[in-house]
């Protein structure tokens, strides 16, 4: 069955409500073109959203997945092609750095990154940045989590790598996590992935920062999200006129 006729029929089922009145109009003036009317109404929103290439799960029997935090598919907002969705299934292929939705037919749909502006999952907060222009050269174009979004604004890139082990004459892939930290301050975006690097960054405010992180208990290494969004928030309080 088409990509068509699923839409068409799972389209008809919900119509009665949100086009109940645009349906009495319509079968009133002409009933045969009553369905259709009612999908080109109903898709008119979407259709730009369910228009991308078909995705493959890969490796889909590993206890390690490719995906940021669950393989689990998970309702967020996405601002796609300069309109905004809500309550999207979704899934981010963290290991290809792709956004990964799923049509109302059961397909798995692969969304052009570029026409994808944010997309909220999981209590994250994502934005594409593009090198050279929202952020440094040297850093790679694609989807920052905003950890803090002050003055001095605070990313992470979160990827994985693909990594494969021999067990009982099986191959089985691992997909380690790596975070990268970036912190903004003149204009310029600063790798921080150590306390000492967010301290350097902020010298004048060392001993505050210190405090923070004492005070509430947090270990940098092993909260690192939440250490460095402290810190940098800290700053950001002291450093206002």
């Amino acid at each position: 069955m088409s990509n068509f006729t699923y839409s068409f029929l799972f389209f008809l089922c919900i119509a009665g409500n949100s086009f109940g009145q645009i349906a009495q109009v319509n079968t009133a003036t002409d009933p045969a073109s009553h369905p259709i009317s009612v999908y080109k109404e109903a898709t008119a929103f979407t259709q730009n959203l369910y228009n991308g290439r078909q995705y493959y799960l890969y490796d889909p029997r590993n206890e390690e997945h490719q995906f940021f935090d669950t393989r689990k598919w998970m309702k967020g907002v996405i601002r796609y092609d300069n309109q905004q969705f809500d309550s999207i299934p979704m899934l981010y292929d963290i290991f290809k750095d792709e956004l990964v939705i799923k049509h109302f037919n059961g397909d798995h749909l692969l969304l052009q990154s570029e026409k994808v502006d944010f997309f909220l999952l999981n209590d994250h907060s994502f934005v594409r940045l593009e090198a050279g222009k929202d952020i440094g050269p040297q850093m790679r174009t694609g989807f920052y989590d905003v950890i803090y979004d002050g003055k001095s604004r605070t990313i992470a890139r979160r990827a994985k790598q693909r990594q494969e082990k021999i067990v009982d004459k099986k191959v089985i892939s691992l997909y380690p996590q790596k975070n990268f930290f970036f912190v903004l301050k003149d204009g310029k975006y600063h790798s921080t992935q150590t306390k000492k690097s967010v301290l350097n960054l902020f010298p004048e405010h060392k001993k505050e920062l210190r405090k923070v992180l004492r005070d509430g208990h947090i270990k940098f290494r092993k909260q690192k999200d939440l250490a460095i969004a402290k810190m940098v928030a800290v700053h950001d309080e002291l450093a206002k006129p």
